[in-house]
């Protein structure tokens, strides 16, 4: 987590960058982890970032193993609502993690925010830019 202000604005913010992962338990015990720091926070700007691991619905991935479906998009879905954040949609490409193979693509990496951050910047966007040597798309919140 960074606790930081803007140098222009001088706006306080919270921002807490993410690498969840992979394994659903261990997905469930930072959601479970977060929920407890976030409500700590709550009437400041908050931006929660980064790669989750996970999609928030079956559109959000391409995989190239037909009838593999995962469903640990649920809990992830009510850790947003649980904590009230939003999902600032992406913009640009539909995908932010490529796969090797060409064909595997999904999109895990988001900015979620506090309603605040959203009243403070009401205009926020997320670009993916294109990737070079990284699988992962670099992100902007604009």
């Amino acid at each position: 987590m960074i606790h930081d202000r803007f140098i222009k604005t001088n706006e306080e913010f919270y921002l807490f960058h993410i690498c969840a992962p992979c394994e659903n338990g261990a997905k469930q015990l930072l959601w479970d982890s977060l929920t407890s720091r976030l409500p700590l926070l709550g009437g400041k700007k908050v931006c929660v970032c980064g790669d989750f691991n996970v999609v928030r619905c079956d559109e959000e991935k391409r995989i190239v193993r037909q009838g593999f479906r995962s469903f640990d998009h649920s809990p992830f879905n009510q850790f947003i609502d649980d904590n009230g954040l939003v999902d600032v949609p992406l913009c640009g490409l539909k995908f932010t993690l490529y796969k090797g193979d060409g064909l595997s693509m999904s999109q895990i990496d988001s900015f979620l925010l506090y309603e605040e951050w959203c009243l403070a910047w009401p205009n926020c966007l997320h670009i993916a830019q294109l990737r070079r040597l990284s699988d992962h798309c670099p992100l902007l919140l604009c």
